[in-house]
């Protein structure tokens, strides 16, 4: 794996929060090569950066499932070309706008949301970023002309507060809009800054200062419940400051407001983690990702990821060292654990390891979680990371892919995690690799289907922190079924009257899920062959009890082309034709 990852536990990370205008290496940017990550592509960037700290909202759906969706774009190596806002928008038809420019030049860190009105002509984009105007950099919103207009730009509007950035912002359902920034920090600083207008930006009221907090670590989220006007606040707050160990010891923080942001409550610790001066080499620390949904009950969930350090010399060192996601309710008021334990590795409790010292990538094995709410009552999560240990990029940055789990209890307990894009490319060189990254997902299942949007950078590591080189990559928007996030579900009924099998979607892209019955007990197998008839997978080989099932996997590896699945039941043996194309 190369003599860089040995040295793992050589490297301390200490505080790096950047602007994004770091003078960078002018190394000319590679195209891209089409790779195997899924979903349309909407569009590109060279930036494959797109925010710090919680990866928020990029991406919403209107009442006519019409898709609005921002990126930070950049055409070459940054500085020395422009980086703004793209934005696209698809129709109902199932046409995109195309790639508009939605924010002036220098401004980037964008996040998006859509107003509320029973008319959906009048649900329209917000979005928000940061921008220097001149007299440094402010935050910003601007809202679209019209529903899928792309009227860019549209009279922007901003608190005007200097130096409070990268901005997170959430529409309340009677079109309040909260936004949470961040000033660059320094000790002693109130460094997070909450803000509301009712106006939709003419004016703009602070309503909280944070101080204490890890970097670049809110979140706000306003409920879609009809009648609502529940909205939340949520960060990551140092537990203490020694030195910069203060981006990553953190707690998580929420702050709730019950009549669309007007008012708030007071600050809530969920985690209570040890300090520094206990921290051992099993303690758990809150790292600088944090999301946040309402269920259709309209109870407040929170997810977000966490590390373990260690301590030598009363020195912190964290490494983002092993990796947890957990998940809190407000109604059982617990904490769980959201990703399952990795197959590839043998820690004992859960815990994904460290992959190696990824030289500031700022990046563990799992984080940056995304809480969806199906309209059943179900919940899922969406995070990155990765299972593989030898899954790294020529330059020695692991090659990032998207796993989901499923809760059907309120989050008490979740499925086995599934990696939902599974496009493996260790040893990829620059414009060679599948490294789907930043990704966002619309927080509501809808038609069964969840809807995701990410950079497929091309070259994995973050080449904005001079890890890797400027590739050109693809902007992708995935829909995925939320079936896709059960892994292998047994599903025991009554027995069924007959043996059956179905294959659903036929032909298959990137997912498909093999549906099968028993009529009776017995050993059964579950087989892919392909044309020639030799075996490709074999998916279930034992003993199973009458009953419906389903399986679904991925179908990246397989080159396009027609196979077959074959399903050996003690009462019947079953073929059905499956067409891959990709």
């Amino acid at each position: 794996m190369g003599s860089a990852i040995n040295q793992k536990y050589v490297h301390t990370q200490l505080g790096r929060g950047i602007i994004g205008d770091e003078i960078l290496p002018s190394t000319p940017p590679i195209p891209y090569l089409s790779g195997r990550s899924p979903g349309e592509q909407i569009g590109t960037t060279t930036y494959d950066f797109q925010a710090n700290g919680s990866w928020g909202q990029r991406l919403a759906l209107d009442d006519s499932n019409q898709i609005h969706v921002d990126w930070m774009y950049c055409g070459g190596v940054y500085p020395g070309n422009p980086r703004y806002v793209n934005w696209n928008f698809r129709f109902t038809g199932g046409i995109w706008y195309g790639e508009a420019a939605a924010s002036p030049s220098i401004s980037g860190y964008t996040q998006l949301d859509i107003t509320r009105d029973a008319d959906v002509d009048m649900q329209r984009s917000v979005i928000a970023y940061h921008y220097d105007a001149g007299s440094g950099y402010f935050s910003w919103i601007d809202i679209d002309g019209g529903n899928g207009w792309g009227a860019w730009p549209n009279d922007p509007k901003s608190p005007e507060d200097p130096d409070n950035i990268w901005p997170y912002v959430a529409v309340c359902n009677n079109n309040n809009i909260v936004m949470a920034t961040q000033r660059q920090p320094l000790p002693g600083d109130h460094i997070l800054h909450l803000y509301l207008t009712t106006d939709l930006g003419n004016t703009w009221s602070l309503i909280a200062e944070i101080d204490s907090c890890g970097t670049i670590c809110q979140f706000v989220r306003a409920s879609h419940n009809p009648g609502s006007e529940r909205a939340v606040f949520v960060w990551t707050q140092a537990i203490e400051s020694i030195g910069t160990s203060w981006q990553l010891n953190n707690d998580v923080y929420y702050m709730l407001s019950t009549d669309n942001g007007a008012n708030w409550g007071s600050p809530i610790n969920v985690t209570h983690y040890m300090p520094h001066s206990a921290v051992t080499d099993t303690a758990t620390m809150a790292y600088n990702n944090v999301n946040a949904v309402f269920d259709n009950n309209d109870n407040l969930h929170i997810a977000w990821g966490t590390h373990t350090p260690y301590v030598q010399n009363d020195t912190l060192y964290t490494l983002l060292r092993h990796a947890k996601i957990f998940h809190w309710d407000e109604v059982s008021n617990t904490i769980t654990q959201i990703n399952s334990p990795s197959i590839h590795y043998s820690e004992p409790n859960g815990w994904w390891l460290d992959l190696y010292d990824r030289a500031g990538n700022w990046s563990t094995a799992c984080h940056e979680p995304q809480l969806i709410v199906d309209p059943n009552g179900d919940l899922y999560c969406l995070w990155q990371g990765q299972d593989d240990t030898t899954d790294y990029s020529a330059a020695g940055f692991f090659n990032g892919e998207l796993y989901g789990s499923r809760s059907t209890d309120n989050g008490v307990t979740w499925s086995n995690y599934v990696n939902l894009t599974n496009t493996r490319t260790p040893g990829a060189t620059a414009g060679q690799c599948d490294d789907e990254d930043y990704a966002t997902a619309y927080p509501f299942v809808v038609n069964d289907s969840i809807f995701i949007t990410y950079i497929e950078d091309k070259d994995a590591g973050n080449m904005v922190q001079s890890e890797g080189v400027w590739t050109e990559n693809p902007v992708r928007c995935w829909v995925v079924p939320n079936s896709s996030f059960v892994g292998i579900e047994e599903n025991q009924t009554e027995a069924p009257e007959i043996t059956t099998l179905g294959l659903q979607p036929n032909p298959a892209v990137y997912v498909v899920t093999l549906h099968y019955t028993l009529a009776e007990p017995g050993n059964v197998s579950l087989r892919l062959y392909d044309i020639a008839g030799r075996l490709v997978k074999n998916f279930v080989d034992g003993y199973k009890d009458s009953g419906v099932y389903s399986v679904n996997f991925t179908t990246h590896e397989l080159a396009n082309g027609t196979y077959f699945v074959v399903l050996d039941a003690p009462t019947q043996h079953v073929a059905q034709p499956l067409v891959v194309i990709h």
